[in-house]
């Protein structure tokens, strides 16, 4: 698959190229749209944009010796990772492209280069056959692989082969380290541990901030013997689960949104307590 191929994928030509790009990420940007920003300057150049950027997406930025170029001349948007409008930092753009993997995507006016699979950058690397792409845009995908697939726990054989693509040599260790490094700040973890308590398989407690709750799911939840995580926030509860538990687990939220706004896992405004005695009943554990 060479770049005329991928320029036809895209729906651009050599005029529109002559005209600024920007390639920017959904809002609150995670590494797989941090991975198609990177990308995509790195074959077509032009802008970007990384919305609220989170720690693990900073940390691949640094690593990768990125620095976001903003412009607001563009006339043609990349936009990576986005299943639906709202989830664009931008309102308006001449010509919208975007790029996604997600079992479902809700764009109506836009060029719709989709196919659904665990992460964007299995599509990226497919759609990029036969151009040499840099080590760095291969690490950023190996990065965003690992996180799509919850640190490889929901990893299919199918995943593990591009996985090995992306990795080319290097170690999994150094992905592990730019996912983790500045996740826990020691202290305060010790204490959201001491307060976690487990009713059935629901593990629940209040957590500092977000990173010691995605550090408790992806370290320690199997350890204990749990199927779902619930963690109380200022702002709620978010629910994590287990893939097996998912699908029941997105019906018990679909009644849970009658009393709260829910935004994927997490209902705003909730009761810790409340939302794990519902839990544990309407899912009959």
């Amino acid at each position: 698959m060479d770049s005329d191929y991928i320029c036809s994928s895209f729906s651009c030509d050599s005029n529109n190229f002559l005209k600024p790009i920007l390639h920017t990420t959904h809002k609150n940007a995670d590494p797989d749209s941090f991975a198609g920003v990177l990308w995509g300057v790195n074959i077509f150049g032009g802008c970007s944009l990384v919305h609220n950027p989170s720690r693990i997406v900073r940390n691949l930025m640094e690593y990768v010796s990125f620095r976001e170029n903003i412009c607001w001349n563009f006339k043609r948007v990349f936009a990576y990772d986005v299943s639906s409008p709202e989830k664009l930092p931008i309102t308006q753009a001449e010509k919208l492209v975007v790029v996604d993997h997600h079992p479902k995507n809700s764009f109506k006016n836009a060029k719709l280069v989709w196919r659904p699979r665990a992460s964007l950058s299995m599509n990226l690397y497919d759609i990029s056959e036969g151009l040499n792409l840099s080590e760095k845009v291969l690490f950023a995908f190996a990065v965003a692989l690992v996180t799509d697939t919850a640190i490889l726990r929901t990893a299919s054989s199918e995943e593990l082969i591009y996985l090995s693509k992306f990795l080319k040599g290097r170690k999994l260790e150094d992905v592990f380290k730019v996912i983790f490094e500045g996740s826990v700040k020691m202290e305060d973890f010790l204490k959201d541990l001491n307060g976690i308590k487990r009713e059935k398989s629901v593990c629940f407690g209040r957590f500092s901030n977000e990173d010691h709750f995605l550090f408790f799911c992806d370290t320690f939840m199997y350890a204990l013997g749990c199927n779902i995580v619930a963690g109380e926030f200022d702002w709620g509860v978010w629910i994590y689960a287990e893939k097996k538990m998912i699908q029941p687990l997105f019906r018990v939220l679909k009644i849970l949104e009658k009393d709260f706004k829910r935004f994927g896992g997490r209902l705003i405004g909730a009761n810790l307590h409340t939302v794990v005695g519902r839990l544990i009943d309407l899912l009959q554990l």
